[in-house]
């Protein structure tokens, strides 16, 4: 079983990244395949024991081999499979919708449906950072870790170009609510025209809003059910704000390749994880 640890950046990185997350079997040797959907999250990944054997995908062959830590763009269709045997032992990094691109300045759409080793995207710099979290005594010291990297390309950022716009306040709603609204919603509330707001959200985020929503709610829904099995998919369709269940089932098949059921019956292992949220203690 697989043990999820969830703890929060700094204060000043709250606008941009979502958590940080200690996925570890402990010192168990543990044996999964699991499915890989599409998802709406774009990640920094940190494998601290064994990787991922191999990853089958017509679309891109083995993405993950042979990665100790890598950048995970966003995610539009599902990936394949993912073999794993030996201890699993991984940090990551999940930023907001466009909290990657304002902390390091990359356009998003160099990202979308892509995954490149952390020394593609940065050079060396993440090797001092997966040095530290490979030593680190537990999640509280990774998470410092963590904020120190960021918070480095965060006030250099800072020095040359504003990060708070209304792409980032809507960024950060919609890791508020499981209520999502129209386009011109958000751009109204982004006080931006609709064309704007989707040509900046598209730069910012790497898919268009409507696209992003839906990836949203998608993921929610999965989430939901991983961590309430025995919720009923009629309860998790109306909650993730879907019209009934024939509309959740349409996404699933687009993101995940199979219905929400099938889903989760190829990946059984979902629904024995275990989720922790761990409190901040001052650094």
């Amino acid at each position: 079983m697989l043990n999820n640890y969830f703890i929060s950046p700094h204060n000043s990185l709250s606008s941009f990244v979502d958590n940080y997350i200690l996925c570890t079997s402990e010192n168990n040797i543990v044996t999964f395949n699991g499915s890989w959907p599409a998802s709406n999250e774009t990640s920094l990944v940190f494998y601290l024991a064994d990787r991922p054997k191999n990853h089958i995908t017509e679309h891109t062959g083995s993405m993950l081999a042979n990665k100790s830590n890598c950048v995970i763009g966003l995610l539009t269709r599902p990936n394949g499979i993912v073999h794993f045997t030996g201890k699993y032992h991984t940090f990551m990094i999940q930023f907001k919708a466009n909290g990657f691109n304002k902390i390091f300045r990359i356009p998003m759409f160099e990202f979308t449906d892509k995954i490149f080793t952390t020394e593609d995207v940065f050079g060396r710099q993440t090797n001092d950072l997966h040095e530290q979290l490979l030593n680190a005594t537990g999640i509280q010291q990774m998470a410092f870790f963590a904020d120190k990297f960021l918070l480095y390309f965060l006030n250099r950022r800072q020095k040359t170009a504003p990060v708070y716009d209304g792409i980032t306040a809507i960024s950060k709603d919609l890791y508020n609510t499981t209520v999502l609204f129209r386009v011109a919603q958000y751009a109204y509330k982004a006080n931006m025209s609709v064309r704007n707001f989707e040509r900046r959200f598209t730069e910012q985020v790497g898919v268009s809003p409507k696209l992003y929503t839906r990836l949203v709610r998608f993921n929610e829904a999965v989430k939901i059910k991983t961590m309430q099995p025995g919720k009923n998919w009629t309860s998790i369709a109306y909650e993730c704000g879907y019209f009934d269940q024939m509309h959740l089932i349409k996404d699933f098949k687009q993101f995940a390749s199979e219905s929400p059921s099938t889903f989760f019956n190829d990946n059984p292992d979902l629904l024995k994880e275990s989720f922790i949220t761990i409190e901040r203690t001052a650094s």
